[in-house]
This record gives C-alpha cells, structure tokens and sequence, in this order.
C-alpha cells in the first residue's frame, strides 16, 4: 500500500477519482501501521488502550481528508454552479456580442474537475441564417473559453415572448 500511496499521489492533486484512490490507499497504508505499531505497544507495554486510540485518531484524519473531496463531488452531482464563475460577467460578456439582445435561461455546471458545461437560450436581435448564428456561436465560446467553460450549448431565438430569466442555480 504504501508504494502505491507514493505512486499515485502526484496524479491525486488533479483528479478527484486518483486522490479518492489515493485517500483509500493511504488509509489502508495507515491502518496497516497502526494494527502493527498497537501490537506491538500492548505486547511490550500491556498498553491495551493504544488500539483504540489510534483507531479514533486514524478515522478522524481520514475524515477530515475526506471533507473536501466529499464537498467537491456533491457540487458536480448536483450540478452546482463552480465556485470560481460569476453568472453576471457571463451575461454581460455575452450580451455584448454583436447580434445578441439577451442570455436567458442560462445553466453553467461542472461535470468533473475540467469539464464545466454552458447551455443557455440567446434572444438575437435580427432574424439571422444559420451561417451568421454559428459565427456569433464561435464569439460567445471563445468568450466563454476564458472561463473555461468548454461545453456550449446556445439555443437560438428571435421574436419569442416568454420569460426571459436568468437560471442561476
């Protein structure tokens, strides 16, 4: 365990799936020299508390290792906006664009730790051919690109009355 531990740690800083492995190596690693050195202390010393002791100190590292990564799957698997996008600066950057008059209805989650996902419905402000539309497409990912959102998908409109709310969450 412990080599493993050592050969998949650098890779755990990137990937929430390596550093759930790694936190599973890691505390196999921990258990393993703690039934060993616990043995050992109730051989030598009669120390018969050390076992549990240990155990309660081992288990309540591992959860707090485990706080963060049990944070950061519950926000992609409720499809939580990430943390680090603002919804306000998306929809002013878009509604900039040339041709857009607005965003609405507008969803950014995260799908894993480089995956964040756009959809949203544009209102244009002319009634535009589908080569136009796909020009004004590759402006909003390029603007969204900077964010690194890098999955868009725009749902054109022109002329519908609806409610025209931004989803924020």
């Amino acid at each position: 365990n412990a080599f493993s531990v050592l050969l998949i740690k650098k890779d755990a800083e990137d990937n929430m799936n390596i550093r759930s492995a790694y936190l599973h190596l890691f505390s196999d690693m921990m258990t393993s020299i703690a039934v060993l050195a616990g043995g050992l202390m109730m051989k030598y010393f009669n120390w018969y508390w050390v076992d549990p002791v240990i155990s309660i100190i081992i288990s309540l590292y591992l959860i707090y290792l485990s706080i963060d990564i049990l944070k950061e799957s519950l926000k992609i698997i409720m499809e939580f906006t990430p943390g680090d996008i603002d919804l306000e600066t998306i929809v002013t950057e878009v509604e900039n664009i040339e041709g857009i008059k607005n965003i609405h209805h507008l969803h950014i989650w995260q799908v894993n730790e480089h995956d964040i996902m756009l959809e949203a419905h544009i209102d244009l402000k002319n009634d535009v051919s589908i080569t136009d539309f796909e020009q004004i497409l590759d402006k909003i990912k390029t603007g969204l690109a900077v964010h690194n959102i890098n999955h868009v998908t725009i749902q054109p409109e022109y002329n519908i009355d609806d409610n025209k709310d931004v989803i924020s969450h």
